[in-house]
C-alpha cells in the first residue's frame, strides 16, 4: 500500500477533528463531578452551606428545564464549545440564560417544540421564559447559588411586607457595619 493511501485526506482530518470537538462539547461530566460544581458556590460561607440542599431543592427544576452553559454552546456554537472553559465541569454547572435559549430554538430550531406548539402553549412559555430571564441581570449564565439569590430577592421585593421589614434589617445592619468598619477604613488626616 503506498502512503499516501494509508494518510487521512485533508477533508478527512478535518471532519475528524470536528467530530472530537462535538463529542468533547456534549460529554457530560461525571454525575459526582457535577454534583460537587453545583455545590462548590455554596462554600463561600457558612449561611449558604447550611441552607444549600433547600436552595438547591429549590432551583433544581430550573437546573433540569434549561440546557447548561456547555450543552448550549454545544448546539449553538461549536468552536466556542470546543474551548477548554467551555468543556469543564463549571460550564457544565451553570444554567443558561432562558431568554437566549429561547430565542436560538425560535430563530433555529424549526421542528422544535417552541415551533410546533399551539400558539396557547407558545404564549405560556414565552411568559415563564420572561419571568425567569429577569434572574440572571443579563448574564449568559448563572450558578445555582445566583439563582438562588436572584430568585429570593424577586420575591422579597414583590411582597410588600416582606419587603419592608428586609429593608429595615438591612438598614440596621449596614449601619451597625458602617459605624464599626469607618474608623479604621477612612483616611486619617
Amino acid at each position: 500500500m503506498k502512503e499516501t493511501n494509508a494518510r487521512a485526506s485533508l477533508a478527512e482530518r478535518i471532519a475528524s477533528a470536528n467530530a472530537a470537538r462535538e463529542r468533547a462539547a456534549c460529554s457530560v461530566p461525571d454525575r459526582e463531578l457535577l454534583e460537587a460544581q453545583r455545590r462548590a458556590p455554596f462554600e463561600v460561607c457558612d449561611l449558604y452551606r447550611v441552607h444549600a440542599e433547600e436552595l438547591l431543592q429549590i432551583t433544581g427544576p430550573i437546573f433540569d428545564a434549561l440546557p447548561s452553559r456547555a450543552a448550549y454552546l454545544a448546539r449553538t456554537d461549536p468552536q466556542a464549545a470546543a474551548c477548554p472553559e467551555n468543556q469543564s465541569v463549571k460550564a457544565h454547572a451553570e444554567v443558561e440564560n432562558p431568554a437566549c435559549v429561547f430565542v436560538w430554538e425560535v430563530r433555529h430550531n424549526q421542528d422544535g417544540a417552541l415551533a410546533t406548539s399551539p400558539d396557547s402553549e407558545y404564549s405560556v412559555a414565552l411568559d415563564a421564559t420572561d419571568q425567569l430571564k429577569d434572574l440572571w441581570e443579563n448574564k449568559p449564565a448563572l450558578n445555582e447559588l445566583q439563582l438562588a439569590k436572584a430568585l429570593i430577592t424577586q420575591i422579597v421585593l414583590f411582597d410588600d411586607d416582606l419587603r419592608d421589614e428586609v429593608f429595615r434589617r438591612a438598614d440596621v445592619l449596614a449601619r451597625e457595619c458602617a459605624a464599626a468598619v469607618a474608623p479604621y477604613l477612612r483616611p486619617q488626616s
